[in-house]
């Protein structure tokens, strides 16, 4: 190749790139202007490169916009029709066109003629139904997939993106029909339907849409099990767990293959303390007989519940001694072993802090560390009960070496976490004020979050009282009190509350006696004096590392025992307001919106 060639070819790539990054620079430059809504400015930009060569082709669509945006109809028009002559499928955008100026019966009329085109084509029936999405257009969307199902005479047909579509546009009976249909001929998309309902009902009107549907499919095809599950699911949506159960039930009754899901739904009716229908949840299972795979765990959870039940009421002695019969005879019949922790567990801590049997409990306690084969997690959670008793019993010693056991098998596992928390508080509880500090401040990088804000929030509390009071009197007093009503004494632990202010009355310590006051007037039902002291922990402390604590407590308080719901919509406001970084945040949230009456 001779010099003037290379020359002439160096020349063209270098005004082929230079023009391209000329362009480039251009369109950064739109689009920036473009972003922050400045369209006057973007315009003549966009407006160039349209008019540069092969620029019709490549910048069509964004002169397009910023003409709409700036309401430029003429011109914007002018474009779209030379651009339908070459591409007769972008009569879309003259429609949109006419919807930005508000001549909708004409937009629908281009739009009908489009869909009414269209060739029975999988590829583009979808393409054109997503250039309806992409300008938002979701009716039309939903017209092309629905005209596309004619077109190949069958229903089954575009589904997933009906589905979507009727979502987005909530309308939903449709969106039932669709679900039903689908989870009809593939019922491994059940779950996907549930998540797809639960994205779009906003209330029990729409729930009870559903339950309609249902029972209607339900008569005319009793056999399809598919359909009771999904009336169950429907009826927990709604919290009426009875309902649910009973569907469930029903359910296994027929298939016999449901543990699983009752069990399941048995632990859910638990946490929304519907305990009695929890108890008939796991009844069920229990009466499957010994052969089901769930009869132990069903057990165990029963007897858990009764326990719940009896601890949250004024419950008798009487009650507490007959389920301890009931964990002990468990126990004679399934044994001491890696099954049956859980219930040595519960065991034990009834014994000891509600009967008062510390020493039977420390035995029990100590007998199953020496089972055979005893799983490593299970034995070290064996131990922090033991140390927990221990310390109760004032073997502080003994359990700190337990704690430490934990910690060190369980080094940076949430366990071993759990064990160094505890160690801690042990030594807060026994004025060893500065060891404390130390281990809370390494906690408070711990991956639980809730063992982390514990102690973050004891560590602040030990750093401002020792900071007021280098002597820590009066903080020696306030940890005694912890230690009564971790010992479960909340009697002497209140009386010690009180002597603070009779020998220090200097002290700083007013949010955290009001605080440990407020959680044992819950235990006790005295959910008025609890309500006080939260009260005055809100009004006068607002600075305390307890004043979100209080507030949340004080509106579940509200909301929950005492039958004041403006009160409390008023303290959860208050707390998002002033609190944006509390780990109650989220809840609150929740509560607050559902006490208002939100759509959800």
């Amino acid at each position: 190749m001779d010099l003037k060639k290379i020359v002439l070819l160096l020349s063209l790539f270098y005004f082929v790139t230079s023009v391209k990054a000329q362009d480039i620079g251009d369109l950064t430059l739109a689009e920036e202007y473009f972003k922050n809504n400045d369209y006057e400015k973007s315009l003549p930009i966009y407006k160039q490169l349209y008019q540069r060569k092969n620029g019709e082709n490549i910048y069509y669509k964004e002169y397009l916009a910023v003409l709409l945006k700036l309401k430029m109809f003429e011109e914007a028009e002018k474009i779209i029709i030379k651009k339908i002559k070459t591409q007769p499928n972008l009569k879309i955008d003259l429609g949109q066109l006419y919807l930005e100026k508000g001549d909708i019966t004409a937009a629908n009329k281009i739009f009908d003629a489009i869909v009414e085109k269209l060739p029975a084509n999988l590829f583009e029936i979808t393409e054109l139904a997503n250039a309806f999405y992409n300008i938002n257009n979701y009716d039309y969307a939903i017209k092309t997939f629905v005209y596309g199902r004619k077109l190949f005479h069958k229903e089954d047909i575009f589904t997933y993106e009906l589905i979507s579509l009727y979502s987005i546009k909530k309308i939903k009976p449709s969106l039932i029909e669709e679900i039903i249909s689908l989870i009809n001929r593939q019922p491994e998309y059940l779950q996907m339907g549930k998540n797809a309902i639960n994205r779009t009902f906003e209330g029990p009107e729409d729930y009870g849409l559903l339950r309609t549907q249902i029972l209607k499919k339900i008569q005319k095809d009793p056999q399809n099990t598919i359909y009771i599950d999904l009336l169950a699911w429907q009826y927990l949506q709604q919290k009426q767990f009875d309902l649910a159960l009973i569907q469930m039930i029903a359910l296994d009754k027929r298939t016999n293959n449901i543990s699983d899901e009752i069990y399941a739904y048995g632990k859910l009716f638990s946490e929304n303390k519907a305990f009695e229908t929890s108890n008939k949840a796991f009844e069920h299972l229990i009466q499957k007989g010994k052969n089901n795979l769930y009869y132990l765990l069903a057990q165990f959870s029963l007897l858990k519940n009764r326990t719940d039940q009896v601890l949250s009421s004024t419950y008798q002695n009487e009650e507490l001694v007959n389920l301890s019969k009931n964990y002990e005879n468990l126990l004679l019949e399934f044994g001491k072993n890696n099954q049956t922790l859980f219930a040595i567990r519960q065991l034990a801590n009834l014994k000891a802090f509600y009967l008062h049997q510390i020493s039977d409990a420390q035995i029990l306690l100590e007998q199953t560390l020496t089972i055979n084969n005893l799983e490593l997690k299970g034995a070290a959670e064996i131990k922090l009960e033991l140390a927990d008793i221990y310390l109760i019993n004032n073997n502080r010693w003994d359990a700190a070496l337990l704690y430490g056991q934990v910690e060190k098998s369980f080094s940076n596992e949430p366990l071993g976490q759990e064990a160094k928390f505890r160690n801690a508080k042990l030594s807060f509880f026994y004025g060893d004020f500065n060891w404390a500090k130390a281990q809370l401040d390494v906690l408070k990088a711990s991956t639980s979050q809730f063992i982390a804000n514990d102690a973050l929030d004891l560590s602040l509390l030990l750093q401002d009282q020792l900071n007021f009071d280098s002597t820590g009197n009066a903080l020696q007093i306030y940890a005694k009190s912890e230690l009564m009503l971790f010992k479960n004494q909340p009697n002497e632990a209140l009386i010690v509350l009180d002597s603070i202010n009779l020998k220090y009355p200097k002290h700083h310590l007013a949010p955290e006696i009001l605080i440990t006051k407020s959680k044992i007037y819950i235990q006790q039902k005295e959910f008025q004096k609890a309500a006080d002291a939260l009260t005055e922990i809100s009004e006068k402390y607002s600075y305390s590392i307890w004043a979100d604590n209080a507030l949340f407590n004080l509106a579940t308080l509200e909301e929950q025992e005492l039958n004041r719901p403006t009160q409390a919509l008023k303290h959860y406001e208050e707390l998002i307001a002033n609190f944006p970084g509390s780990l109650f945040v989220i809840e609150t949230r929740k509560r607050f919106r559902n006490l208002r009456g939100d759509r959800q």
